[in-house]
């Protein structure tokens, strides 16, 4: 009976000194479904209603989309979708502009290369080695070369050796750098615009000559760089750059606007809350309509109007508005604390502000501030009140001049849905593994 006694308690001692592992329903994809989605009875009863629907939806709307859809409309629209109308004979006359918005995208493919190669790997080169590879696949749509040439689809190619310059370059050169990615970058956003825009023939009237003196003389006959008039832009295309232009202006503006709103000066706090409260106050739509209609009272009836410049600076000073506010928030969420321990080490006010403060400010508030940025992107679409034909307004334009379309309005529009999901959910996975990079919310 002892020696039992005995067998048993080293038996017992042994599996005690052993790491048993666990039960069977408790780990793997059972285990997981048990704890998350079986848990309790509501959780079974919830997850089998919303699982029944999610098969029911998955079901008839993949056969809605595979078999009853007409998706022919996407291919009909093509290019007109990603530039508008700024391949028409009217915008480009005797010439093809076709290449400009093709060369802004191997700058594109340039700057990531460059990223890549700042950034080593991880999520940059993923993105970066995506888009290449996804703007070179388009080179083989099935289209005939009358609607998609040689020309073009060597150039959708080229983006492949872009990315690849781009790396090296970054790697090999002093330009692998966040200053030179930066200067790189503010390069090939002007490079863009004098491409998309063209050159044309400056006459500047000079005091006690009869005639005017032509600047650039002999430019307009470069093949290719004729001016393209901004109104003939469109598409993604204008979306894209109405985004990128407000995000990159609107976020050193808004800072400013915060700090002035914080500021001990009396005169500066007022104007920057007049200005904040004013652009925070009204729809941008109705902005834009302003800047469209009261504007051009302004100035001389022969004064150039350029709806894209306005419709830029709208949007740029209203998104200022909104990101200097989730600035400002950011700023008076630091303790206090922060501000005296730098002031009793002699830091003065200006280096205490950009070192200690606002570095952690912006960091608290990288959701609110990529939300802004999301909202910015989607608000583009508004500027169709003045006139300018983006993604969505020259689709709907197509849809009503072409009635023999109006049955697939709804492929159209959830096509385009679709586009702007991509474009802002890239944006919100960059902003969550920024977060986690820079561990917000962790103490």
């Amino acid at each position: 009976m002892n020696a039992d006694t005995t067998n048993t308690a080293s038996a017992d001692s042994a599996d005690r000194g052993r790491i048993l592992p666990p039960p069977r329903l408790e780990r793997g994809a059972l285990g997981w479904a048990r704890a998350n989605l079986f848990g309790s009875a509501y959780n079974a009863v919830l997850t089998v209603v919303v699982g029944g629907v999610a098969i029911l939806s998955l079901w008839f709307g993949l056969g809605w989309v595979l078999f009853d859809a007409d998706w022919a409309v996407i291919s009909t629209l093509g290019g007109q979708m990603v530039i508008g109308q700024y391949n028409i004979v009217a915008a480009c006359p005797s010439q093809n502009c076709f290449w400009r918005p093709q060369a802004s995208l191997l700058m594109v493919s340039f700057l990531l290369g460059m990223g890549w190669a700042l950034a080593g790997g991880g999520l940059t080169k993923r993105m970066a080695i995506g888009v290449a590879v996804a703007l070179a696949a388009f080179a083989l749509l099935p289209y005939g070369f009358d609607r998609m040439g040689m020309d073009v689809r060597l150039l959708l190619v080229a983006n492949l050796p872009a990315l690849g310059a781009g790396w090296l370059i970054a790697r090999y050169t002093p330009l692998g750098s966040p200053r030179g990615v930066m200067i790189s970058a503010v390069v090939a956003f002007i490079l863009t615009l004098v491409l998309l825009r063209g050159i044309e023939t400056i006459a500047v009237k000079l005091p006690y000559i009869e005639t005017s003196v032509v600047l650039l003389r002999g430019i307009e006959d470069v093949p290719g760089l004729e001016p393209v008039s901004v109104i003939y832009w469109g598409g993604l295309m204008l979306n894209l750059l109405l985004a990128v232009a407000g995000i990159a202006i609107s976020f050193p503006i808004g800072i400013a606007l915060a700090l002035g709103r914080r500021s001990n000066l009396p005169v500066v706090k007022l104007l920057c809350v007049v200005f904040i409260e004013v652009f925070r106050g009204v729809p941008l739509i109705t902005l834009l309509f302003m800047s469209q209609v009261l504007v051009p009272l302004a100035f001389p009836e022969n004064f150039p109007v350029n709806s894209l410049l306005r419709a830029a600076i709208v949007i740029t000073l209203f998104s200022s508005a909104y990101m200097a506010e989730n600035i400002r928030g950011g700023l008076q969420a630091l303790h206090p604390g922060q501000v005296e321990a730098a002031r009793a080490l002699g830091m003065p006010g200006w280096q205490t502000t950009m070192l200690i403060s606002l570095p952690q400010a912006i960091r608290n508030v990288i959701p609110a501030i990529v939300g802004q940025f999301i909202a910015l992107f989607k608000d583009t679409s508004l500027v169709y009140i003045i006139g300018m034909l983006d993604i969505v307004e020259i689709s709907r334009a197509f849809i009503q001049g072409n009635t023999e379309y109006i049955s697939s309005a709804k492929e159209l529009f959830i096509f385009l849905a679709l586009v702007f999901w991509i474009f802002t959910y890239a944006m919100s996975h960059v902003s969550r593994r920024i977060e986690e990079h820079l561990g917000v919310a962790r103490r």
